[in-house]
């Protein structure tokens, strides 16, 4: 497992997030003690595992309960969100395109002009009714803008294990992409991984923003609890014993 902490100036709220084929990055910033930093780092870390181990227990799991889908072009996504449409709402749909996001949207709709976008990430070897529910999700947004009592309504009408075919759609995106990504090649002047830092050095990665998968906010120095076990993540102390002391 590869970790890189990046140490900033500029947040009072400690986050991090997988990506780039697993790596955890981790933002804390810089004025927190080490103790703190270590223990925040650690509480984000076992949260983000915990996460990670959950989406593929449950995609092991519809393995066996759903069939699989792959839309490789835009006529074929075309196709099959025209089909959905016509069995279900039976809306005025503009053009239906293929898009890229990697962590914002799985899916969207532009009310105005009527467009839908499907992340490619959802479209290889998909579960095949949990992207039913993502296309039947976007449709419903044709009625209801917002994601209200009214909207779900509309969702639970159509699709009435929505809950659960959410979780298995997202799980899905996120294993697509972080299973799709290699570690990114930045410089080493710019990245270091805590692991190869030197004594009395902190190790960060500078990484553009991006939306947290996880985070803890502690503006004080107050310490936070420990886990269950009283210990860190197995080989994680030693990498957070290179930090020097702030």
């Amino acid at each position: 497992m590869q970790i890189q902490v990046e140490e900033t100036r500029k947040i009072r709220r400690a986050s991090a997030c997988m990506r780039d084929g697993g790596v955890i990055h981790v933002k804390v910033p810089r004025h927190w003690s080490r103790d703190l930093k270590r223990s925040v780092i650690e509480e984000l870390v076992e949260r983000l595992q915990k996460k990670d181990r959950q989406e593929k227990a449950l995609l092991s799991k519809q393995a066996t309960k759903q069939e699989k889908i792959t839309l490789a072009t835009q006529a074929e996504l075309e196709t099959f969100v025209r089909r959905i449409n016509a069995e279900t709402f039976n809306v005025e749909l503009g053009k239906i395109q293929i898009g890229y996001a990697r962590y914002n949207h799985l899916a969207q709709v532009n009310l105005r002009t009527k467009t839908m976008t499907v992340s490619k990430y959802c479209l290889k070897d998909a579960p095949a009714e949990a992207l039913r529910y993502l296309i039947i999700h976007e449709l419903a947004h044709y009625f209801e803008s917002g994601h209200g009592p009214k909207f779900w309504a509309l969702v639970g009408r159509h699709v009435p294990d929505y809950r659960l075919q959410s979780r298995i759609m997202k799980a899905f995106h996120h294993q697509t992409v972080i299973g799709s990504e290699a570690p990114s090649a930045v410089p080493a002047e710019e990245t270091t991984p805590i692991a190869a830092t030197s004594a009395g050095k902190s190790g960060f990665a500078t990484k553009p923003k991006r939306k947290a998968a996880s985070s803890v906010n502690n503006s004080s120095t107050k310490e936070p609890k420990q886990n269950k076990t009283g210990g860190l993540i197995p080989g994680f102390v030693k990498q957070l014993l290179l930090w020097g002391d702030r």
